[in-house]
């Protein structure tokens, strides 16, 4: 019970936004840590609740990613995608879209809205579009292919460290996923944004930009896209050379270090500290939660249903909801040992791709539902001095969300029945 309260007690923190959320989630943590409540929470027992894998890999590729993009390659593929559109609206979103669910399957997905945001408040500028519509295409494309991949967002790389499947295993059975719901984004993106013909003249216009102006260094570009293509490859491979993805992804950020001619004080600033500690902190109270036993009540209650594909089915809306309403990365720690304690019993281990699916795709309904919502919805008030409130958030994206998680429902049912 006490475990429980400082859980729901570190939430009403969160949702009160009174706080930053790192910290609160940190400190409660600590404090479970520190009070003894849970025996097993010791320094000697760290690497129990504290997934280092999943830390070393966000901080590699966070290194990575900010050093790719002070040359400019973001902006780059952003203008690129634009001019590619050659001034008709319905190919220039297309473009934008799948460029956004691109990058996100490979990159940070908050990095890549930080980057394409300018370039949506510019087209909304030029054309007239309601520039809250083009964000929330960039927060939806970066969340479905975020799904994509391993590394594609955060909920995927604690599922892969916890489930020890492949990165292969993830791109072999969500990617297909991913790329269906892409489909049904680009048909909703192009119905809900109408073209006229001032609207394309004034893109015409835009999409005359030169990408190559937005690019600071080619030279080193070039040598940081070629270590990004071998650390990719090195996830590919890595099980096959059995390195975990945290060494591959430290080495290629070290390596691009030594290329860039910096040391780790310099690119601190490039890591995403609040992210880091908002997970070491989560990890010691989904422990807590499962030491205690809260997670084994979840777990038996989803067994009496029998059948996987039953369970499977559930907890992708289970996952789904709760992506929107607590958010996706404490949904999926908190279904994680649930999951784990499921597939040791003898379930298929094709339970992972649905709550990889369900808090992926449930992350789209709120505006709490990711990292990237929030980045969004707060770039569109730096940007343009307007707001998306939750209620008009969900409102605008509630059908399209549960459109989406019936897909993932039909598809894990697919999975299930070819036996994946």
């Amino acid at each position: 019970l006490i475990v429980l309260a400082v859980f729901v007690i570190t939430y009403y923190f969160v949702f009160n936004k009174r706080y930053k959320t790192s910290v609160m989630v940190m400190l409660n943590g600590l404090l479970l840590a520190t009070t003894g409540i849970v025996k097993s929470l010791s320094i000697e027992k760290l690497h129990e609740f504290i997934d280092f894998n999943t830390l070393g890999l966000l901080m590699g590729m966070m290194i990575i990613v900010g050093l790719l993009k002070n040359t400019g390659f973001f902006h780059f593929v952003a203008v690129y995608a634009v001019r590619i559109g050659r001034g008709n609206l319905k190919r220039t979103i297309n473009m934008i879209v799948i460029s956004v669910a691109l990058l996100s399957a490979f990159l940070d997905n908050v990095t890549t809205l930080l980057v394409f945001a300018p370039i949506l408040f510019s087209i909304s500028d030029a054309t007239g579009i309601d520039s809250s519509e083009l964000i929330v295409l960039g927060i939806l494309s970066s969340n479905v292919g975020g799904i994509s991949t391993m590394i594609g967002d955060p909920p995927n790389i604690l599922i892969g460290s916890a489930s020890r499947l492949s990165f292969l295993d993830f791109m072999i059975n969500l990617a297909p996923a991913s790329i269906l719901i892409l489909l049904f984004l680009l048909r909703r993106s192009i119905s809900s944004i109408k073209a006229t013909e001032e609207i394309e003249q004034n893109l015409r216009a835009f999409a005359a930009t030169d990408p190559k102006s937005t690019v600071t260094d080619f030279s080193r570009l070039k040598r940081l896209l070629v270590v990004f293509i071998f650390v990719l490859i090195g996830f590919i491979l890595h099980s096959f050379i059995n390195v975990e993805l945290s060494l591959i992804a430290m080495l290629g950020a070290v390596v691009s270090l030594v290329i860039v001619g910096k040391d780790f004080e310099e690119v601190a600033k490039e890591v995403e500290w609040n992210t880091l500690f908002f997970l070491i902190g989560l990890f010691i109270l989904t422990y807590s939660l499962k030491e205690v036993g809260l997670t084994d009540i979840i777990t038996n209650a989803l067994l009496k249903l029998s059948h996987p594909s039953l369970i499977a089915m559930l907890l992708v809306w289970i996952s789904g909801f709760g992506a929107m309403f607590l958010g996706a990365v404490p949904t999926t720690t908190i279904l994680i040992p649930v999951t784990k304690s499921m597939v040791n019993l003898g379930l298929p281990s094709s339970l992972w791709w649905a709550i990889a699916l369900g808090a992926g795709l449930g992350a789209c309904g709120t505006t709490i539902g990711a990292a990237v919502n929030m980045v969004g919805v707060g770039l569109l008030k730096k940007f343009t001095n307007r707001t998306i409130s939750f209620g008009e958030f969900l409102k605008k994206n509630i059908r399209f969300t549960l459109l989406i998680l019936a897909v993932s429902t039909g598809y894990i049912l697919l999975v299930f029945k070819l036996g994946w």
